[in-house]
């Protein structure tokens, strides 16, 4: 980018009266990479992370902890340099000598900024390959060093924490330098402007959100009943009550429009059908928009009564650390079977993950943060919420942007004897006509995946750069098309717990699967083990031809409960009993469920293998007459989902991975090195260790200065972040969480 002409960026409002012109363009830039992609096979699996980290301010004699607004100004010390046009660095294809070292790796780390002034974001300068050794020793080692590379630019003063929230975010004093709220910016009664990195597109795009849904959109995070909270509880710094104004209505029995709901009927199976004269019609028909339905899905949905009220979508987009795994697939019939088995575990990660008990200084009723971040960016208009009737917009959308995901993928051609049945795709969504049958038959791209493509252009983008709407000559589009800015404009505007992305030509990646729903951990050990467990389920996934699918409504039932107090150990999740049955046509799709309720005379107590029972959080039983060794999908533990059962006969994914290890010739460091990861994450399984949202809730609740009221006051904020850092420099042990 030349400094002295800066890329002209452009908001939603401003490019509003394009915004069609806009879709068609995006819808020819994902045909053209989709074209190019039908002879491209990729021999050498790679992958990559992206890490997020937040800077905080130690003050040690007022005993507190506030953010550091200078991430913009390290990332320049660095010599990194953003450019505001471009869509967004990726990492290239892997060198030719693939010997680079964990050092060198994390000295070639491509920095770039977050949509928060505290927060950074990394990526590696070159995709992995698949080698276990770099799996198991190097990648851990990479994230160390990388963390050293930030230390070292950091005052005496200030700490590098991956945190997915900062927990006094919005809460008195919360970042250095702190200006009033209601900002021209953010337009926060919460957030200082200072909060917000002041470079296009980060404004643009949170600005965009709020014009586009034409107010601020509250969101109501479920306050922690303890001894001493006030009951009914107000929040003090917004007490007034925005959803009763209704500025949030729905349908919905808590009268409060829930982002991450999803309506519980089904979507007509039209849509799995080959295009004919005979159901074109029905089809065009289909794709009207869905009334705005009952959303029972949600557990204790959030509402306006006793809840903190969160009012910028900043609470929710690049404030917080982040870990995400990206796929890169052999071609996109391994991307869409990635996509599809990977989304059903996502629900289990999350709860396995969860590290956000806090918000706004005080406990919460949740331990997650996937809810909260996709209502807090949601940029649904009236029209779109059924608040008021269609007349401009597309139709009725039941999901946030952000969200899990609306449909599977499926094989190209689906036929009886898959995996897939249509069934699976029970959930209803609004695509975009024009986009769905311009794929369809003006190139035949598949149903399932135009349906896919097509339901991104209900919404809008945010922003564009000078050189996306001016570029005219047809060399120039053709070029843009390889790039794909237009079209993954709008992939940032609706991501999910599984993301697809097309191949890219400027970078030389292929079809990718981003993995979402993991909430950053707080040492590299436990990253790092997560990151290996994702990876080595994608080879799993492919290598056994596992069948993950569970019925879409039954995925965003485990969503929500994923986000409660202690899912990984208290929560009970749908899942198929046989990851082996159903791949060649051997199950019937019947959908039979074995579910558990609560039954003091019940025949069946869950057993953990830490030692706990199910009785001491209430005793659960098989209800209905299918028995849970025959039922398709049964109610089950993560330790359960995990390790296994014999109950039920279950194998347990960690049990299914431990055999594809012994199919490898591994060096006896690198087994270990791996072992050891996936150790973490099945004593994380079995509750034999808490997860960190488990560990910061003690923290709270042991300390002195806590008065059973959840609220989290600055010395106690002070202590834990302290300590919290003390454990991820190895100077604290915590053999609970570790």
């Amino acid at each position: 980018m030349d400094s002295a002409h800066p890329t002209k960026m452009y908001s939603w409002k401003e490019i509003l009266p394009r915004m069609e012109e806009i879709r068609v363009e995006a819808t020819e830039q994902f045909i053209s990479a989709w074209k190019n992609s039908q002879t491209r096979y990729t021999h050498d699996f790679t992958w990559h992370e992206t890490m997020g980290y937040v800077i905080v301010k130690r003050d040690d004699a007022a005993k507190r902890m506030i953010l550091s607004p200078r991430c913009p100004d390290l990332l320049k010390d660095m010599g990194h340099v953003f450019d505001p046009g471009s869509v967004g660095a990726h990492p290239r294809e892997p060198k030719a000598c693939t010997s680079a070292r964990p050092l060198e790796e994390a000295a070639e780390t491509h920095w770039r900024p977050a949509h928060a002034r505290f927060a950074l974001r990394c990526e590696p300068l070159y995709l992995r390959k698949f080698s276990l050794e770099q799996l198991a020793i190097h990648s851990v080692e990479c994230l160390r060093e990388r963390r050293r590379i930030i230390k070292r630019m950091l005052n005496p003063d200030e700490m590098l924490l991956t945190v997915s929230q900062f927990p006094l975010l919005g809460a008195g004093t919360y970042i250095d330098h702190q200006t009033p709220p209601n900002g021209p910016l953010l337009r926060s009664q919460l957030l200082s402007d200072i909060c917000l990195n002041p470079t296009p597109p980060f404004t643009l795009e949170i600005g965009g959100i709020v014009d586009r849904r034409g107010i601020v959109p509250y969101t109501g995070v479920p306050i922690y009943h303890d001894v001493n909270t006030p009951w009914p509880f107000v929040d003090e710094s917004m007490p007034f009550d925005p959803f009763g104004e209704g500025i949030l209505m729905s349908t919905s029995e808590n009268n409060r429009d829930s982002a991450c709901s999803v309506a519980s009927s089904p979507v007509a199976d039209l849509a799995n059908r080959s295009v004919t004269k005979d159901t074109r019609e029905e089809l065009r028909l289909n794709a009207q928009s869905v009334p705005a339905l009952s959303r029972p899905l949600l557990l204790d949905p959030p509402s306006n009564k006793n809840c903190l009220l969160l009012d910028s979508p900043l609470f929710g987009i690049g404030s917080g650390g982040v870990l995400r795994v990206t796929l890169c697939a052999a071609d996109l019939d391994e991307a869409r079977v990635l996509h599809d088995h990977l989304a059903p575990i996502s629900a289990i990660m999350a709860a396995l993950t969860a590290a956000t008990p806090i918000v706004k200084g005080h406990l919460v009723d949740r331990d997650c943060y996937w809810d909260v971040q996709c209502s807090t960016v949601d940029d649904r208009s009236a029209q779109e919420r059924g608040i008021v009737p269609l007349t401009t917009a597309k139709g009725t959308l039941l999901k946030s942007r952000y969200g899990s995901i609306d449909t599977y993928l499926g094989p190209v051609d689906p036929r009886p004897e898959d995996a897939f049945h249509r069934q699976y795709n029970d959930n209803q969504f609004t695509y975009d006509k024009g986009s769905f049958w311009k794929m369809r038959e003006g190139c035949g791209i598949d149903n399932l995946l135009a349906l896919h493509v097509s339901r991104l252009f209900v919404r809008d983008i945010h922003y564009a750069s000078e050189h996306m709407l001016e570029s005219s000559s047809s060399e120039e589009k053709s070029d843009m098309a390889d790039g794909q800015e237009h079209f993954k404009r709008f992939l940032g505007c609706s991501r999910q717990n599984v993301c697809l992305y097309p191949p890219n030509k400027h970078t030389g990646s292929g079809w990718e699967v981003e993995f979402m729903s993991l909430e950053v951990q707080l040492t590299d050990e436990e990253n790092a083990a997560f990151i290996t467990f994702i990876v080595l389920l994608s080879r799993v996934i492919i290598s056994y031809r596992l069948n993950l699918y569970l019925p879409i409504s039954l995925m965003d039932h485990n969503m929500a409960r994923s986000q409660k107090v202690n899912a990984a150990r208290e929560q009970l999740f749908f899942f198929r009993r046989d990851l082996f049955g159903g791949r060649d046509g051997k199950s019937n799709g019947s959908g039979r469920i074995s579910k558990r309720i609560s039954n003091p005379g019940a025949w069946h107590t869950v057993q953990h293998s830490n030692g706990s029972s199910g009785a001491e959080r209430g005793v659960f039983s098989f209800y209905n007459s299918e028995q849970p060794e025959t039922a398709e999908y049964v109610e089950l533990t993560i330790d359960e989902i995990m390790n296994g059962s014999e109950t039920y006969r279950v194998t347990g994914i960690l049990n299914i991975m431990s055999n594809y290890l012994h199919t490898l010739r591994l060096e006896y460091d690198v087994e270990q090195a791996l072992r050891r990861q996936l150790l973490l994450v099945k004593k994380r399984a079995s509750g034999k260790l808490c997860t960190l949202a488990t560990w910061m809730r003690n923290f709270v609740h042991k300390h002195p200065d806590y008065r059973q009221d959840s609220v989290v006051s600055q010395s106690i904020n002070y202590d834990m972040l302290r300590t919290m850092n003390d454990i991820e420099e190895g100077k604290v042990t915590a053999p609970d969480l570790l």
